[in-house]
């Protein structure tokens, strides 16, 4: 049987609008498929979604700002606070290490000693430094400001060296200056041998013309999570020192020769 033109559908092109009775599937003016979608709903499709794209654009960059903002005055507030915590440690490492006096004069041999006396004298001296150190790194220990229990302290030569020699045993130095540790405990090695010493650092500075002394704790840069912030150099009178600053402590210069006994 064949079709009437009443059973051929009229269609319209989604894309020129042009209306036709046929049973093809393309508009025969344009080519576009009766079944597209029209162009009129495939630009209202676009158009949404460019509104939509706009407001999520619009809220990122809203969050982004907020959050950038957030992270600023997080920053700002981070480095206030490191600010505060540095001018703390500074005063406290400046409390720690300020310098403790100290004389012996008893210990001061007579005017014409001999060599041997001097030495024996410059020694006791020494030992008596130990023992004032050693009484205040209890002290502190007491005080929860370092660990303890103290057993005693010793001094030895400021340049860490085997061949260094202690400067109580030369008699051309009228300062003497040590690096000394307030034990906890002795480091043994092989055979029960004492190889090191464990403890906490001070250094002191003799003067064996006056049989006086100074001592300060030493105490290494302070920070936090391995990060150093603050470094607060030893007082000169720490160490006597007379040269000017350089590094972490001070430029060495030559001691004004002692005076003939």
């Amino acid at each position: 049987m064949v079709a009437t033109d009443q059973e051929t559908p009229l269609r319209t092109c989604p894309s020129c609008g042009e209306e036709r009775a046929t049973r093809f599937e393309r508009c025969p003016e344009c080519g576009t498929s009766y079944f597209a979608t029209p162009r009129a709903v495939v630009r209202r499709r676009w158009t949404i979604a460019g509104v939509v794209a706009a407001v999520v654009i619009a809220g990122l960059v809203v969050v982004g700002v907020l959050l950038a903002g957030d992270k600023s005055t997080r920053q700002k507030r981070e480095r206030a606070d490191t600010a505060t915590r540095i001018v703390a440690l500074r005063a406290k490492l400046r409390r720690i290490q300020a310098p403790h006096r100290g004389q012996a004069v008893a210990l001061r041999p007579a005017a014409g000693a001999g060599g041997a006396e001097q030495l024996r004298a410059r020694r006791a001296l020494v030992v008596a430094v130990e023992g004032a150190i050693t009484r205040d790194a209890r002290a502190r220990a007491a005080a929860g400001e370092l660990d303890g229990p103290i057993v005693r302290t010793t001094c030895g030569p400021i340049l860490r060296s085997k061949l260094a020699v202690p400067d109580d045993r030369d008699l051309a130095k009228p300062i003497g200056r040590y690096d000394c540790v307030a034990v906890k405990t002795d480091i043994q090695g092989i055979g029960g041998k004492k190889v090191a010493e464990l403890g906490h650092p001070f250094v002191a500075a003799l003067d064996f013309r006056r049989y006086t002394y100074t001592w300060c704790r030493n105490t290494p840069a302070q920070g936090e999570r391995g990060v150093a912030l603050v470094f607060v150099r030893l007082d000169r009178a720490c160490l006597a020192a007379r040269g000017r600053a350089m590094g972490t402590g001070y430029a060495d210069v030559p001691d004004p020769v002692s005076p003939r006994r």
